[in-house]
């Protein structure tokens, strides 16, 4: 029941991220990133500093992903999500990105990791 919970305010947060960037019929919708693509992805589409601040954020989400540290890339992921002026580039790459890292953190509490269980909980008590 809670995978599910989960899984439903991720689903919301993309819509949320998606919601802004408009509907266009002939786009479909994102899918997520394979695992080893978010870190150069959300690199090349952050390389430039505009909107101001998230470049530094791109930077600590790759760091994180790096380290395998899922919650803070995923709480830097959020923090990313909700920047005005983004591209509609940044904001597709964004939006795949934090269907990625939901998901990679998920597996990861499923997996024992207790710091992605407290990721988890820290982000079902703050909604």
């Amino acid at each position: 029941m809670n995978q599910l919970h989960l899984k439903g305010i991720a689903m919301a947060m993309m819509l949320a991220v998606l919601g802004g960037l408009g509907c266009n019929r002939t786009v479909p919708p994102p899918t997520p990133f394979a695992d080893t693509e978010v870190a150069g992805e959300i690199e090349k589409a952050f390389a430039a500093d505009k909107p101001a601040g998230t470049k530094e954020l791109a930077a600590e989400i790759v760091t994180a992903l790096q380290a395998k540290n899922f919650g803070k890339a995923f709480e830097a992921i959020q923090n990313l999500s909700v920047i005005e002026g983004m591209s509609k580039e940044q904001g597709i790459v964004t939006s795949r990105a934090m269907m990625t890292i939901s998901d990679l953190l998920q597996n990861a509490q499923t997996q024992g990791d207790t710091q992605a269980a407290q990721a988890l909980d820290n982000y079902i008590r703050r909604k």
